[in-house]
C-alpha cells in the first residue's frame, strides 16, 4: 500500500481520542460492569471538575461512544460504554505501551 493510500484520522476523531478525560472516562467505563454513576466516575477520575465532566459525557454521549441509562423522574443515572466507545481501548492500550516503553 502506498503511503497516499493510508486512510486518514478525521479531524473531529481525533480531537475527540486526544482529550485526556475523554480517554480516562472510556478507561474507566470500560472497567465497570454495571456502568458508573455520574459522582463514583468523578470520584474515579480523581479531579475532573463537575464542569468539565458533564462536557465530556455530552460529547461522548453525542457520539454513541457512551450510552447514559436513566429511569424518567430518578436522579439515578448510569454510564455505560458502548460498542462504538469499546473500539477507542485498543488506542489507550497503544499509548499505555507507548508509554510504558518511554520508561524502560
Amino acid at each position: 500500500m502506498m503511503m497516499s493510500e493510508v486512510p486518514r484520522c478525521s479531524a473531529g476523531a481525533l480531537k475527540l481520542v486526544a482529550d485526556y478525560w475523554v480517554l480516562r472516562i472510556v478507561e474507566e467505563l470500560s472497567i465497570a460492569t454495571d456502568g458508573l454513576r455520574f459522582s463514583e466516575l468523578q470520584r474515579s477520575l480523581g479531579g475532573a471538575s463537575p464542569a468539565t465532566l458533564s462536557n465530556r459525557l455530552r460529547r461522548l454521549e453525542e457520539k454513541a461512544l457512551i450510552e447514559r441509562d436513566g429511569t424518567p423522574g430518578k436522579l439515578s443515572v448510569r454510564y455505560t460504554l458502548s460498542e462504538k466507545g469499546a473500539r477507542v481501548l485498543p488506542v489507550i492500550r497503544a499509548i499505555s505501551d507507548f508509554a510504558f516503553a518511554s520508561h524502560t
